[in-house]
């Protein structure tokens, strides 16, 4: 549950915000000019929930994947810190110059990286169960995906707000809205996949 709520707060929050913000173009504009804007509050509230739940749902994962190592759910901690500090600094109008639009980069580049990574610790731990091994494929191509578009979006994309001379700046919003969508999918699908599952049987002694 709380990874559903999670990535329906994210996705809704960005989605509305980008919406209705005049001016704005999800094409061109990256996330971060819509948190700027007068409805910047929709972003904020979105990853603000989106970052608690995650850290929520990493310690319940922990708990419900096979036994194993704990780096997979430990870097889900870090993206969800990594969104509750691009929750909490704005970006800033214009190259980075201040401790806010810092550590907003850092919160959402940082967090983002550390999902992509934490996505193979994970994917290794379900490989162990039959329950889990049906997502692990999935999973994996979660995985190299955004760690893909993220290395496309952070060496061709915008570097900040407002920013048109990088190679491909024109659709750096585009850019950044696939990687969003596919990072906080997999959370609905994981999510969606525990909610449905039949409870495991109690065992008989």
């Amino acid at each position: 549950m709380a990874s559903t709520l999670g990535a329906t707060f994210v996705l809704l929050g960005i989605g509305i915000a980008g919406a209705i913000t005049p001016n704005y173009d999800t094409t061109r504009d990256v996330i971060s000019a819509a948190q700027l804007g007068p409805y910047g509050s929709l972003v904020t509230l979105g990853l603000t929930g989106g970052g608690s739940l995650t850290v929520v749902f990493a310690s319940l994962l922990q708990r419900t994947l096979p036994p194993g190592n704990a780096i997979g759910p430990a870097l889900l901690v870090v993206r969800g810190f990594g969104t509750l500090l691009a929750a909490a600094f704005l970006a800033d109008l214009g190259p980075v110059r201040t401790a806010s639009g810092l550590l907003h980069v850092v919160g959402l580049v940082g967090g983002s990286l550390a999902f992509g990574i934490g996505l193979f610790f994970l994917a290794g731990r379900m490989h162990q169960d039959e329950t889990w091994e049906r997502l692990a494929p999935y999973t994996v191509a979660t995985a190299l995906a955004s760690l893909g578009v993220l290395g496309l979006f952070v060496a061709l994309g915008p570097r900040y707000v407002g920013d048109t001379t990088a190679p491909l700046s024109s659709v750096g919003g585009l850019i950044q809205r696939f990687l969003t969508v596919t990072t906080w999918t997999w959370n609905l699908v994981i999510g969606a996949w525990l909610l449905m599952r039949p409870a495991p049987s109690p065992v008989q002694s």
